[in-house]
């Protein structure tokens, strides 16, 4: 092809702007390369602006933070590192929080769900592993709005205690509204009775795969349907909250089921297996202060296996 000559005054006057335009980008590209300091200084800017966005959004990773306290970058400790982290220190809505006093609640009722089944694939996060679908998977609607599913992950052991009580692991399901506030609905599991559970047993394959390989993802062969994961007639507890890791961002609806389901001890193994030392990766109990804790029974409750928490009295 051959390039256009330069006919009238107009294309002349259009030219001159891009030749300087390209002559600064050279003396810019000069400079940067003449002054490694400079290039590195606005690299950190760069990578400084990632880790804000992330947070923002509650996708913090997961090599920015520690969940051993002993660490400089540990629970206690998370508030200092960034400046949009510190409500991880001074918030009065932290989670998780120990389930002791609550009330029922007659307006509250069964959850209400459109989750379907879909291809996913499961991430080992470092901290973590963490489920997420390809495509759509339906919503959860809590107070009349619809929230979307957008991951699932697990804790061991478990962040949340009912009365005290510690249990194997819990299971995060994390959704968001259109506004991007979140809901979670959390599963709290247990060892005690010995019995395996299904939805770990078709995942532990995937966590042995990913064992050691932080960022790493495998896909699930086969479609993951987030309904089993909720026992409908299962009662639970609702309180507001934050995000249990930075930037613990306040304002997060939580729905623990208070029935517990079962797992084996192997299958809980390999849910902390993400870094070979199956090291615990919950962070620690958070005050209450003035919030209310409210309770839904549920249609079975003689298989309530969580501790029954104090009651005081309807709402």
């Amino acid at each position: 092809m051959i390039p256009r000559l330069l006919t009238n005054v107009h294309d002349v006057a259009k030219a001159k702007p891009q030749s300087a335009a390209m002559a600064r980008r050279r003396n810019n590209a000069d400079a940067l390369a003449a002054s490694p300091t400079l290039a590195l200084a606005i690299l950190a800017v760069f990578l400084a602006f990632c880790a804000r966005s992330a947070s923002a959004v509650g996708s913090t990773p997961h090599s920015a933070f520690s969940y051993k306290d002993s660490d400089p970058d540990g629970p206690s400790k998370w508030a200092t590192l960034q400046k949009d982290w510190a409500i991880c220190d001074s918030g009065t809505e932290q989670s998780p929080i120990d389930v002791a006093k609550v009330e029922v609640s007659k307006d509250l009722g069964p959850l209400e769900n459109t989750y379907k089944a879909g291809a996913a694939t499961v991430q080992n996060r470092g901290h973590d592993f963490m489920l997420n679908w390809k495509e759509g998977n339906g919503k959860l609607t809590l107070n009349g709005k619809e929230y979307t599913l957008l991951q699932v992950h697990w804790h061991a052991p478990s962040e949340h205690t009912v009365n005290g009580t510690r249990f194997d692991a819990e299971m995060h399901m994390v959704h968001e509204d259109a506004a991007k506030e979140k809901a979670v609905v959390s599963v709290l599991f247990s060892t005690k009775a010995g019995k395996p559970s299904k939805l770990l047993g078709d995942l532990v394959p995937y966590f042995e795969k990913l064992t050691g390989k932080q960022n790493a993802t495998e896909e699930v062969k086969d479609a993951v349907d987030p309904a089993v994961m909720i026992d409908k007639a299962s009662g639970y507890y609702r309180y507001e909250g934050s995000l249990t890791t930075p930037p613990c961002t306040e304002g997060v609806i939580w729905t623990i089921l208070s029935k517990v389901s079962d797992a084996s001890a192997e299958q809980i193994d390999a849910v902390k297996s993400e870094d070979k030392t199956e090291e615990p990766n919950s962070r620690p109990t958070q005050k209450i202060n003035s919030r209310v804790i409210r309770y839904y029974e549920g249609g079975d409750k003689e298989s309530t296996a969580a501790p029954g928490p104090r009651r005081a009295g309807p709402s």
